[in-house]
């Protein structure tokens, strides 16, 4: 141990003086951090008396031994308790202590002075380990002191500090630990009906955030990750409830929760009732027996939860059903039974989702097709064109039991070559259509209208009436065949027709006839349209518009080739099979969640209820000793102070009698010199 003192400069007649302690291990020099520290002091030069308002804190006594000792006793600030003075938990008063005067003695060769000092229990604040446990300090030092100088020529101090620990047998008032579990995490997307897999990391962190004497606040944070960091949201939680901290049972008013948080400090070969996030109720947690791991005894404790109901959740896009979740798990806990510590872990379980009937569209349609073809219109040149047609729900409605969507379709056509917008095939046109059939409802939408709005979830081998837009009336959709197209398995369905309408594109109702056929490619479970293509024509015949005769001459007026761009064919094939596969859940109990899980490390887990089982038996109700600190000052600085103490005494011997005798002698040749004069 080693003091370095400063002098840094004076203020207003007071010396700043700065102590740096270094501590290191002899031999190895590694710094001890405990006994090292920086103090600033303020003196009266003369006195070394503590001056108030100068230095890091406002001390009494003195620094260290005046000038020209007394055999008396002095009063000496003890740097030992400046951060307990610092925090409140001591006086100035009682942070200086009384060196008494105990006699002569020599030391390094020279007469000394003996004064001995020394504090007894003083509270000094809490144990940083834990909060409630206090400390207390006892200190004694015997110094040996120049009586000239004040010089201390040798010293010797003992140092003990003490904790007085509570009760262990309940919840550390200051815990702050976690428990990580590792192992496989399976998850059903419920976007792609697939099942994703995982390496998990659960990480179960348990922290007092406010300890009273009634009850404790705690933070209870699950954080999942899988093998690259990401988090796993459905195994994610955070709660902050009151538990008793001896039971370990949740406090009712002040939480939600029941059962207990964790086993209890001294464990019985009885049963627990746990509370399980996986369940969000206490489940009852048997005692199964006993076993060692590493030669630590444990009991065994197994929680089962069979097929338990946990909630309703619900399903994007259906507002009117709901999918059911049990729960089925075993989790089974290896404690050390004297501190109910949970030493290993095993946690297996399964969340089922129990599916509505999902055969309807659902309330969040939003989708956008992209088409494009060949466009004739009377008059004028044959142009490529593009065509997007966004289709979404904007609103719900009900009639009796029947929901009906209301279906906001709107279509822009575009020349490809310029990208002028062809208004003649552009429009919006708003359809009421029967969410379960895909039906028109005549009484919604912009228009009556009746068919099919599209094609049914689960369509049939047979001929439909279905809406069609280019002629604002139902057109026959007849079943042709199954055929693969496009890697997905599909009926292909056909309107093929030729009638005479009224059509008021150009400004005027005309007599036309309209001819089209139209091929779709539908996904039969889904009723997804996987593609199309679509040729259509209209066609006036001018002796009918003037005469009411039909002639032989048939002016065409509109010619119209259609059909889904390969993006789009790709798109939807790839929706239509994801869709497929979701609607394979309707109606049905599938696996949602699957964990394997087991403690990360059993050897420190055991390793840690272990320790924790030693600390209980050695620490609870006793008083520790924490620090026994007893250091003395080597030969070596005995015998440099004594030195030291001897020049001093001769620089004050000089200053104080030599010096003043010269000047004597000086004053007095002078005077007699003035006198012959």
């Amino acid at each position: 141990i080693q003091r370095h003192i400063t002098a840094l400069r004076e203020e207003d007649g007071v010396l700043i003086l700065r102590e740096d302690i270094e501590a290191t291990v002899k031999g190895t020099g590694e710094k001890i951090p405990e006994l090292c520290g920086t103090y600033i002091w303020g003196v009266d030069p003369y006195t070394v008396e503590n001056v108030a308002g100068y230095g890091d804190l406002d001390r009494i006594g003195k620094w260290v031994f005046p000038i020209g000792i007394s055999k008396k006793d002095y009063l000496v600030w003890n740097q030992d308790l400046d951060d307990a003075c610092k925090h409140g938990y001591v006086t100035p008063e009682e942070a200086a202590a009384v060196g008494k005067y105990m006699g002569e003695e020599k030391r390094g060769g020279m007469k000394t002075y003996k004064f001995f000092g020394g504090q007894e229990n003083v509270f000094i604040g809490y144990f940083p380990e834990l909060p409630e446990a206090p400390m207390y300090y006892s200190g004694e030092l015997t110094a040996w002191v120049d009586p000239v100088t004040g010089t201390i020529v040798d010293l010797q101090k003992h140092v003990s500090q003490y904790v007085e620990f509570p009760d262990l047998h309940k919840l550390p008032s200051n815990l702050n630990m976690s428990a990580v579990l590792v192992g496989k995490v399976t998850i059903l997307n419920t976007t792609s009906a697939q099942y994703e897999t995982y390496n998990a990391t659960v990480s179960n962190n348990v922290a007092v955030e406010n300890a009273t004497d009634d009850y404790y606040l705690v933070r209870t944070t699950t954080i999942a990750e899988d093998e690259h960091g990401h988090t796993i949201p459905e195994l994610c939680s955070s709660s902050l409830d009151a538990v008793n901290p001896y039971t370990m049972e949740y406090v009712a008013m002040l939480s939600d929760k029941v059962g207990r948080l964790t086993f209890p400090v001294g464990v019985k070969k009885e049963d627990y009732w746990l509370w399980d996030d996986n369940v969000g109720d206490a489940v009852r947690t048997q005692y199964a027996g006993e076993t060692e791991i590493m030669g630590l005894p444990l009991y065994i404790y197994t929680a089962e939860v069979e097929h338990r109901y946990l909630y309703s959740e619900e399903i994007p896009g259906f507002s009117d059903r709901k999918a059911d979740v049990y729960y089925t798990g075993i989790t089974t806990y290896y404690v050390e039974p004297s501190t109910g510590s949970i030493a290993y872990v095993e946690k297996g379980g399964t969340a089922t989702t129990i599916f509505p009937n999902l055969h309807s569209i659902p309330e969040d349609t939003s989708e956008m097709l992209h088409l494009e073809g060949e466009l004739s219109l009377i008059s004028q040149p044959s142009r490529d064109i593009r065509m997007d047609r966004a289709v979404s729900v904007e609103n719900v409605y009900w009639e009796g039991d029947k929901k009906v969507l209301l279906i906001k379709d709107d279509t822009v056509a575009y020349d490809r070559n310029t990208g002028e917008v062809i208004d003649l095939a552009s429009g919006v046109q708003y359809h009421g259509v029967y969410a379960d059939t895909a039906m028109e409802a005549p009484n919604y939408g912009d228009m009556a209208r009746s068919g099919l709005f599209t094609f049914p979830v689960g369509v049939e081998k047979r001929t439909y009436e279905m809406w069609n837009t280019e002629i604002d009336a139902p057109s026959p959709v007849e079943f042709i065949r199954e055929e693969d197209h496009n890697g997905v398995h599909t009926y292909l369905f056909e309107t093929r027709e030729s009638r005479m309408i009224t059509y008021e594109g150009l400004g005027m109702p005309l007599p036309v006839k309209y001819i089209t056929d139209t091929k779709y490619w539908v996904e039969p479970t889904t009723g997804s349209l996987v593609d199309m293509y679509k040729e259509s024509s209209m066609k006036l015949n001018p002796l009918s518009l003037v005469t009411g005769v039909p002639g032989l001459i048939w002016i065409p007026i509109m010619d119209l080739t259609l059909q889904f761009t390969p993006e789009m064919q790709e798109a939807a094939a790839e929706a239509a099979l994801t869709t497929m596969q979701l609607l394979a859940l309707s109606g049905k109990e599938v696996p949602a969640l699957q964990v394997n899980l087991t403690s990360s490390d059993i050897i420190e887990g055991v390793k840690g209820a272990e320790q924790t089982k030693r600390q209980i038996a050695a620490l609870s109700g006793n008083r520790v000793k924490v620090v026994d600190l007893t250091y003395w000052m080597t030969d070596r600085s005995v015998d440099e102070m004594a030195a030291t103490a001897k020049e001093t005494a001769f620089l004050l011997l000089f200053m104080q009698i030599i010096i003043p005798a010269f000047l004597i002698v000086v004053g007095l040749i002078m005077i007699a010199l003035w006198s012959r004069r």
